[in-house]
Formats: structure tokens, C-alpha cells, sequence
């Protein structure tokens, strides 16, 4: 019995002071999968490791993240008002991991913990500018390194302020694991107020994401995502917009080698002028996608980012449109409306585009095999209203495509084999080549 008792002791040793040194290794190694992959992943970034210094019981690195150079990252870069060669300020990360079977270290620190795993660390944010200034950045990461090599992360945000910025309290929970090419976010912030010099400001209220991604084998993820923003108003040279609230759900999965999405969206403005209130829904749903084709086609828009020429983008990314096409696939707007003070237009479409011969594709065919149909129903006074804004949308009523009936002006076409049929009047379409 004693000598079991000593036998336990002694491996209780080994895990606490021996297997720091040997798990530091491992912990770190993990580390590295983890930013290897999500800089794989996220083509618009580069991560160097500027420093990592291993310890027995703990270590301390530095990792900086860039957007890079990267056809994407050009595009990221133009995409926030910056020129494709001009150089933007870059994020450090300041990491100390306290490593072992079971983390002693770490219970001297806030969110330290005995559980075991290959590591514990507490991050902290920088921002580097061009000019070579680095400013801290208000909150801390927790992170936990799996004995599976799992990557669990835990941003804490008090409220605060620091210059023309201030915001409220807020954490974001990441679980990242590069074995699986899985990732998933939940979290939320209550605020974020920026006030420039000249009295502009843009304010954001309460904002909540959850996403549960899965990276496929055709370069892209798949898998679920929301969010919601409760208020955004900007002010900017006396004029003030508020928008809010937007709500997003969408979900993507595979079927085989296709492709499935579904996405429903909600976004409200308030008081634009001279309409006023202003809100839009949708609820679309995708099916039968061809998941390599679209995987390309991915990949291809990425290369001609900076391309500016319509014909030679299109010469780029025609035999991927091509493959999409030609496996077909079906489009769903159950829901497109927009909402004004004078009513809400209603409209729903369908596109059925069925899969034919690759080898005798062409664009004209196409159209001839699309199924398509349209319902849309316009309130009379949000009819009367957009004529009288534009007395030119009376040609709607006179051509035939709207029919009033009862308190709202309706149209319902469908489209099969190259016939439009708008509220059963026929209407030929032309289509070269057929």
C-alpha cells in the first residue's frame, strides 16, 4: 500500500516538475499548427513569429499579423481606403503560455487553472503603426492549448475609453482546432463610440456573432454563422444616419459534391431622406451548387483581383462559370421585401437551372432550359408614391406588367423555354443563337 502511495507521488512529480519541459515542446508546437492555419486559411494575412523564448515552466512569444500583399490582402486593403502599396499599421501579440500536464504556473496569473492540458496562455494586443510607434490595446486573451491540440481562446473586454474611442464591456469565446479545420466563435460587445475632431461620430450598439465553421477540401468553410447589431449611427458633416437592427442567420453544408446554403437577413434604416423609414428582408436558399466549381471559381476571383479589366476578369473565371452552370443548381428568394412608410412591396423569385452536357454547354442553351418564376405585390400607395417620384413607372400599369387588384398592384411572370408570360400575356425574348 505505501509503496503505491510513493509510486503515486513519484509520477505526480514527474507530471508537475518533469513534463513541462517535455509538453512545452508540444504546447508550443500546437501553437504554431494553430497560426500556420489560420494564416493558410485567411489568405489576406501574413503571421510571423517575431520571438519565442521556451522556458521550463513557461514561455513568451511575440507573433505579428499583417495584412499581406496577397491578391486577397490588396483587395482587404482597398476594401478599408488604403492603396494597394501603401503600408498599414499591424497587430502584436504578446503571448506567455505556461506549459505542463498540469500548469502550475499559471495559477499565479487571473483565469489560471490546474485542468490538464498541453498549456495555459494569456495574451495581450498592440498596435503597430508604419512609423514604427506601438500602442497596447485594452483587454486580454486566455487561451487553452487541448491535450488533443485544440486551441480554446477567451477575450475579455472591460469598458473603457482611450483617446476619441470608448466602448462597453465585451468577450468573444474562439475554438479553433487545425486537425479538424474547425473553428467556431460566439461572443458579443455592448458598444463602440468613435468621435473624430471635426464632431463626426459612428456609434455601434449591442453586436453578438456565433459562427460553428468547418474548412472543406475545396478551400472554402461550410457550416453556420449569425449575428446581429442592435444600432449604428453615423454623423458626418451635420447629416446623421441610423441604421438597425441587422440580423443575419446563414448556414452552408455539402451534399455529396454539391453545394447547399440558406441565408435570411434583416435591416432597417431610419429616416432617409426624403423617404424615411426604410427596411428590408430577405430569405434566400441555394441548392445544388457544384462545390469544386465553386471552389475555383473562389480561388480565380482571387487572383484577378486587381484586375480592371471587364474582358480579361471574365476570360479568367469563364470555365469555372461554365462547370457551375452546367451542373446546375437552384435559386430561392422566398422572401425579398422592402418596406417603406407607404407599405411593403413583396416579392418572391425561383430559378431552376438544370444540369446539362458540359461538353455542349453553351450560354444560349442555358437560358433556354432556365425555369424562372416571379410573384410581386406593390401596396396602391406605394405604387402611387413611385410614380410620383418617377412619372415614368406609370409604363408598368400601361405595358401590362402590373394589374391592380384590390389594394395592391400584383405581377406574376414565369419564364420557361424561352417565353416570358407576364400575368398570362406571352412575351417572346430573343436569345442569340437559339
Amino acid at each position: 500500500m505505501k509503496k503505491g502511495i510513493v509510486a503515486l507521488l513519484v509520477i505526480l512529480a514527474l507530471v508537475v516538475f518533469v513534463s513541462p519541459a517535455l509538453v512545452g515542446r508540444l504546447a508550443e508546437q500546437s501553437v504554431e499548427t494553430q497560426l500556420k492555419w489560420a494564416a493558410d486559411e485567411n489568405r489576406e494575412i501574413v503571421i510571423t513569429s517575431n520571438k519565442f523564448e521556451r522556458g521550463w515552466f513557461t514561455s513568451a512569444g511575440q507573433h505579428r499579423v499583417a495584412i499581406g500583399n496577397s491578391p486577397a490582402g490588396i483587395t482587404l486593403k482597398q476594401d478599408l481606403g488604403f492603396d494597394a502599396d501603401e503600408a498599414i499599421p499591424a497587430l502584436i501579440i504578446d503571448t506567455r503560455l505556461d506549459h505542463g500536464l498540469i500548469p502550475v504556473s499559471s495559477i499565479n496569473r487571473e483565469e489560471g487553472s490546474l485542468m490538464p492540458g498541453l498549456g495555459r496562455a494569456v495574451s495581450t494586443l498592440s498596435v503597430e503603426t508604419p512609423d514604427g510607434k506601438v500602442t497596447p490595446l485594452p483587454g486580454a486573451i486566455y487561451s487553452t492549448v487541448g491535450l488533443d491540440g485544440g486551441l480554446t481562446s477567451h477575450y475579455f473586454l472591460e469598458a473603457g475609453s482611450m483617446n476619441d474611442i470608448s466602448w462597453g464591456p465585451g468577450e468573444l469565446k474562439v475554438k479553433a482546432d487545425a486537425g479538424a479545420r474547425d473553428i467556431s466563435l460566439k461572443g458579443g460587445f455592448d458598444s463602440f463610440t468613435f468621435n473624430s475632431k471635426d464632431d463626426n461620430t459612428f456609434a455601434l450598439g449591442t453586436f453578438d456573432l456565433a459562427s460553428d465553421m468547418t474548412m472543406t477540401n475545396y478551400g472554402y468553410s461550410v457550416g453556420d454563422m449569425a449575428f446581429s447589431i442592435d444600432t449604428i449611427n453615423i454623423t458626418s458633416s451635420g447629416t446623421s444616419v441610423s441604421m438597425g437592427p441587422i440580423n443575419m442567420d446563414a448556414g452552408t453544408r455539402l451534399d455529396g459534391d454539391r453545394v447547399n446554403a440558406t441565408t435570411t437577413m434583416d435591416f432597417a434604416m431610419a429616416g432617409v431622406p426624403p423617404i424615411g423609414d426604410i427596411a428590408w428582408a430577405m430569405d434566400v436558399t441555394l441548392t445544388g451548387l457544384d462545390a469544386g466549381a465553386a471552389g475555383r471559381l473562389q480561388r480565380a476571383l482571387e487572383s484577378a483581383a486587381d484586375v480592371g479589366d471587364p474582358a480579361t476578369l471574365y476570360s479568367m473565371v469563364e470555365r469555372d462559370l461554365f462547370d457551375i452552370a452546367a451542373r446546375g443548381f437552384e435559386l430561392h428568394f422566398d422572401k425579398l421585401d422592402v418596406t417603406l412608410p407607404q407599405g411593403t412591396l413583396f416579392t418572391k423569385l425561383n430559378f431552376l437551372l438544370p444540369e446539362s452536357d458540359r461538353q455542349s454547354f453553351t450560354w444560349p442553351g442555358a437560358l433556354l432550359a432556365l425555369e424562372a418564376d416571379a410573384d410581386v405585390r406593390i401596396p396602391v400607395g406605394l405604387y402611387e408614391y413611385a410614380t410620383m417620384m418617377n412619372p415614368q413607372a406609370n409604363a408598368m400599369v400601361a405595358m401590362g406588367f402590373l394589374k391592380k387588384n384590390g389594394d395592391n398592384y400584383e405581377m406574376v411572370a414565369s419564364y420557361k423555354k424561352g417565353l416570358l408570360t407576364v400575368n398570362g400575356a406571352p412575351v417572346p425574348i430573343p436569345i442569340p443563337g437559339s
